[in-house]
């Protein structure tokens, strides 16, 4: 059992980890959405934003939202596999491998659409500050 115990420990510890980093991207990614998006409309309405800076701004807040789903998937299969692992541990060790696997590639795409989404929202200001 202390084996178990064990597992469970860094269990814990990786998904507090996990956690605070999409609690972090949940906060950025919708903070600058909100923003954005009134500030970009208010900006539009007044014929300051130009077309092609509306277009990358439009880009930047679907590559943030696809960042929040994603890290909200990420989430969810997290406490799937907690689940897994009280229940059906026997299950969860003879596929840890694939379930790490998916929960690693659910990361690295949510965070690449999270950076991808923050770059294009710098583009957009420099738009901004160019036009």
């Amino acid at each position: 059992m202390p084996h178990l115990e064990n597992n469970y420990e860094e269990w814990a510890e990786i998904r507090g980890r996990i956690d605070s980093i999409a609690n972090a991207i949940f906060l950025i990614a919708g903070g600058a959405l909100s923003l954005s998006i009134s500030i970009l409309l208010n900006s539009k309405a007044n014929g300051l934003i130009s077309q092609k800076a509306a277009c990358v701004a439009t880009s930047a807040w679907y590559w943030l939202l696809s960042a929040i789903i994603i890290f909200l998937f990420l989430k969810g299969k997290l406490i799937l596999q907690s689940y897994m692992l009280q229940f059906h541990t026997g299950f969860v060790s003879k596929h840890i491998y694939k379930f790490n696997y998916i929960g690693w590639a659910i990361g690295i795409t949510g965070f690449i659409a999270f950076i991808t989404g923050l770059i294009k929202m710098v583009s957009v200001a420099a738009l901004v500050i160019n036009t």
